[in-house]
């Protein structure tokens, strides 16, 4: 599943959906359902796939043929966004003021029907396509979900994978990046498990002499050059880890790239998006993903789509800052966020990880409700702002420009910025995912982006966003 081109003046945050069943109808015969977690679903964030793909499952047994007809259901959606509209909002729980970040939940279940003619064969794959712009509508003032598809505006699409050839050769049909959770390993093989609280699947996968490993954030595991699991992981199990994973035609998975995020033993870390920085100390993030201690976390009824406000230790030198290059070549720029003491390292848009030592749960009962707050955090991390914005005039792969960044970040829609990719042989150590047609970057459409923001204390950091991927459907 993927997802596309939200409404401009929604800064969409998260949009958590829960994909519970899909229906596949032949032109003849019966349909055959495939019911994701048996039926109760997994969550997903639509907003970290504007950039990214993530995994439904595999249906074993499937008639081949051609199919005229397949429907999708939803559970519920949760929406956080920044409303950039310039007027309130109503029809939520809350009405939502212009200028400032809100939340809105919908109870389903949301059923979305596509009806174009799509031929399955033996170990293929099926790419779902959720239109955001369509998804979330806006009449008036009002803010509304619409599953339903039609053919002037649809919600749902589907595609064949694969897709790109950028990204995948010959018996591969997708890439899945930027899986994060636990690692367990055993032999060549490493299981990526996320907090239970998230409600995602694991993902287990094969590493194999083309598998990248790259060095920890804080340059302390996988580094001298490791060439398998166990000379890069200091434990068989209880590391996090981030690792990019190739789905095979069939059904199995392979390691492109793996790193450790944290050092042993996992402490409770939390990351999101930055939306306000009130204080030299003090900033507020929309969760996007957690990983909690394996005993004794503080953090393990958080999820994603909500809101936290970080408070930074002032103790001693204060907090250490990192940077997850991911072992892209991204160079000096990385000291606009890692000489970094305070907040003033700190930019609206980023997507930074924070180890939380102290913690109080979010209290509901107040108007506005108050969000949850991590104290003491004596650790950040830069991690992946995942948007899409517009292709601009210059479309040279290597370093493009772009306009129309999500309102979040605090810049006009007419402000430019550079990407820089990082080329070399696809898949390869160090090198941008490219996933668009072989014609390359198409000015004025809009580009979904993976990137580290590392921006300066001027704001004339050139260029200033590095992207890990950038997909142009």
């Amino acid at each position: 599943m993927v997802a596309d081109t939200p409404p401009a003046t929604l800064g969409l945050l998260s949009f958590k959906v829960v994909p519970t069943a899909i229906t596949l109808t032949p032109s003849s015969g019966t349909a055959t359902t495939f019911n994701i977690n048996n039926g109760t679903g997994y969550s997903f964030d639509l907003a970290r796939l504007q950039s990214d793909s993530a995994f439904l499952g595999t249906v074993a047994t499937l008639p081949t043929g051609t199919y005229t007809s397949i429907a999708v259901t939803f559970l519920s959606a949760q929406l956080a966004f920044y409303n950039g509209t310039g007027a309130s909002i109503t029809g939520l729980s809350q009405t939502c003021l212009t200028g400032t970040v809100c939340f809105a939940s919908f109870s389903g279940p949301f059923t979305s029907t596509i009806t174009t003619s799509l031929a399955i064969n033996s170990n293929t794959g099926l790419g779902i396509d959720v239109n955001l712009s369509n998804l979330i509508t806006l009449t008036g003032t009002a803010l509304s979900l619409n599953f339903t598809n039609s053919v002037a505006t649809p919600v749902v699409t589907t595609f064949a994978l694969p897709r790109d050839p950028n990204l995948t050769t010959t018996g591969q049909l997708e890439l899945i990046e930027d899986f994060t959770g636990i690692a367990t390993i055993s032999g060549t093989s490493v299981t990526i498990a996320p907090a239970p609280s998230l409600n995602r699947a694991s993902i287990t996968a094969l590493s194999n002499s083309s598998t990248n490993y790259n060095i920890d954030p804080t340059n302390t595991l996988c580094n001298n050059s490791p060439t398998s699991l166990s000379t890069c992981f200091t434990s068989s199990t209880g590391e996090a880890a981030s690792m990019d994973a190739v789905l095979n035609s069939d059904g199995t998975f392979t390691i492109q790239e793996i790193e450790p995020l944290l050092a042993s033993p996992t402490v409770d870390t939390v990351e999101g998006t930055v939306i306000s920085i009130p204080s030299s100390t003090q900033f507020d993030i929309v969760i996007t993903d957690i990983i909690p201690a394996a005993s004794n976390s503080l953090i393990s009824s958080l999820g994603i789509g909500v809101p936290l406000t970080v408070n930074l230790t002032t103790a001693g030198s204060g907090p250490a800052f990192w940077v997850d290059t991911k072992g892209l070549a991204v160079g000096t720029p990385t000291t606009n966020f890692q000489v970094g003491s305070d907040t003033t390292a700190i930019h609206m848009g980023q997507s930074v990880a924070v180890h939380v030592n102290a913690f109080t749960a979010a209290n509901n009962s107040t108007t506005p409700p108050t969000p949850a707050i991590a104290n003491n955090v004596d650790t950040i991390t830069l991690r992946w702002s995942r948007f899409i914005a517009t292709v601009g005039s210059n479309t040279n792969v290597l370093e493009f420009n772009i306009t129309a960044l999500p309102v979040y970040f605090g810049f006009t829609q007419a402000s430019v910025f550079d990407v820089q990719t990082f080329g070399g042989t696809p898949g390869g150590p160090g090198v941008t995912n490219l996933d668009f047609p072989t014609s390359g970057l198409v000015a004025a459409a809009p580009v979904g982006i993976r990137a580290l923001y590392l921006q300066n204390n001027t704001n004339t950091q050139d260029p200033v966003f590095f992207a890990a991927k950038v997909r142009q459907h």
